[in-house]
C-alpha cells in the first residue's frame, strides 16, 4: 500500500466521524427543543386564564419631526416696488391705496353753518321724504287740496276754528322769554249761528277762543231780554300782552302774556243801541241787568272773572281767562 491510499483513508474516517457527531448534536438539540415546547404549552393551559381577544391597534405611521437644531433659513423678502409699477402691472387686480396729503397740506373742514332759528316752536321737523315714500293716505290727501303745505306744522289745530265757532286763522307761535303760546288764534269774529263782530281782531289760544264761542251765546240770550235785539260786535280791551298782572312791575305774571286772557269793554246791538262796563254797571235799570248776568255767566265758564267789584283796574274792562288757581287747578276766582 502506497503512502497517498492511507492519507486518504484516514481523511474519509474523519469526515464520516464529524458527520456523524453533528447529525447527534441536531438531533439533541431538537429532542431538546420539543421537549421544551410541550412543557411551555402544557403549563399556559395549566395555569393562565383564557387571555382577553387582542384589540388591533390603528396604525399610525410616525411622522417626522423636524430637527430642532436645523435652523430653517429665512426665505429673501421681495423688494417693494413702487405703487405706480404696481399699478402698471396689473391695475385691476392691484388697488392702490390712497395717498393721505401731509398734515401741513391737508385742506381745513368747512366751518358748519349755523342752524337756522327755527320759525316755530316745537320739535324740529322731520326730514322730509322722497316722493315715493310718503304714505298713501298723505299723497292723497295732498292731491285732493293742492294748498296744504308738505312741510309739517307742529302746531297744535284748534276744533273751535275749524267747526266754525269762531272766525280768525292760526298764526305763527308767539315767544317773548317767559311769554308766548304756541298755537295762538287770531280771531276776528265769534259765534257760529249768530255771528259777533270783534271790533279789533284779539290774539288767543284756542281754549278760550272755545270757551268764548259758548259763552257768547248766553250774552246773546241776555241781548235779546234787555236790549230786544242781537249783539253786533263787541269792543276788547287787552288780549295776548307780554307783562305782569296789572301790569305791574313785581308780581307774577298776567295770563295776557300766554294768551289766555281777554279784557271785554262794550257792546253794540243791532238795533243801534250799546252799553259799556263803564257806564253801564251802575247806569239804567237793563244795563245793570244785562251785566251782572253777563258777570254770572263768566264766572261759569271760565277761571278768573274780574269786574268793578274786583278792584280799580277793572272799573272799565271785565277781565276774562282760564288760568290754573289752587292745586288741582279747580279753584275759580270770581269778583
Amino acid at each position: 500500500m502506497t503512502l497517498f491510499s492511507r492519507q486518504s483513508r484516514c481523511s474519509t474516517f474523519v469526515l464520516l466521524s464529524l458527520t456523524a457527531i453533528i447529525a447527534s448534536t441536531v438531533l439533541i438539540s431538537s429532542s431538546d427543543n420539543a421537549d421544551a415546547r410541550h412543557r411551555r404549552g402544557h403549563r399556559a393551559k395549566v395555569v393562565r386564564p383564557p387571555a382577553a381577544p387582542a384589540v388591533p391597534l390603528p396604525v399610525v405611521p410616525p411622522l417626522p419631526q423636524d430637527n430642532p437644531r436645523a435652523a430653517a433659513p429665512e426665505a429673501p423678502k421681495p423688494a417693494e416696488k413702487p405703487a405706480d409699477e404696481i399699478q402698471k402691472a396689473d391695475p385691476e387686480t392691484t388697488p392702490v391705496p390712497e395717498q393721505k396729503p401731509a398734515p401741513e397740506t391737508q385742506p381745513a373742514e368747512n366751518p358748519k353753518e349755523p342752524p337756522k332759528p327755527a320759525e316755530q316752536l316745537g320739535p324740529n321737523p322731520l326730514p322730509k321724504q322722497d316722493a315715493g315714500d310718503k304714505p298713501d293716505h298723505e299723497e292723497s290727501v295732498e292731491k285732493a287740496d293742492p294748498s296744504i303745505s308738505p312741510d309739517r306744522v307742529y302746531q297744535n289745530a284748534c276744533p273751535a276754528l275749524m267747526n266754525g265757532e269762531v272766525v280768525g286763522e292760526l298764526v305763527p307761535p308767539l315767544s317773548e322769554g317767559m311769554c308766548g303760546e304756541r298755537s295762538p288764534l287770531k280771531v276776528t269774529a265769534i259765534g257760529k249761528d249768530n255771528t259777533v263782530k270783534l271790533a279789533a281782531a284779539i290774539t288767543t289760544n284756542c281754549a278760550m277762543a272755545g270757551t268764548l264761542a259758548n259763552w257768547v251765546v248766553e250774552a246773546q240770550k241776555e241781548a235779546q231780554k234787555d236790549f230786544g235785539a242781537e249783539i253786533e260786535s263787541i269792543t276788547t280791551g287787552s288780549d295776548y300782552q307780554c307783562r305782569k298782572v296789572n301790569n305791574g312791575h313785581k308780581g307774577r305774571v298776567s295770563e295776557h302774556a300766554f294768551a289766555n286772557a281777554v279784557d271785554i269793554v262794550s257792546f253794540k246791538f243791532k238795533n243801534g243801541k250799546t252799553t259799556g262796563l263803564g257806564s253801564g254797571w251802575k247806569g239804567k235799570p237793563e244795563e245793570q241787568t244785562f251785566w251782572r248776568a253777563l258777570h254770572k255767566a263768566s264766572c261759569d265758564r271760565f277761571m278768573t272773572v274780574i269786574g268793578p267789584d274786583g278792584d280799580a283796574a277793572h272799573q272799565g274792562n271785565l277781565h276774562l281767562d282760564l288760568g290754573c288757581h289752587g292745586r288741582k287747578c279747580e279753584a275759580r276766582i270770581c269778583q
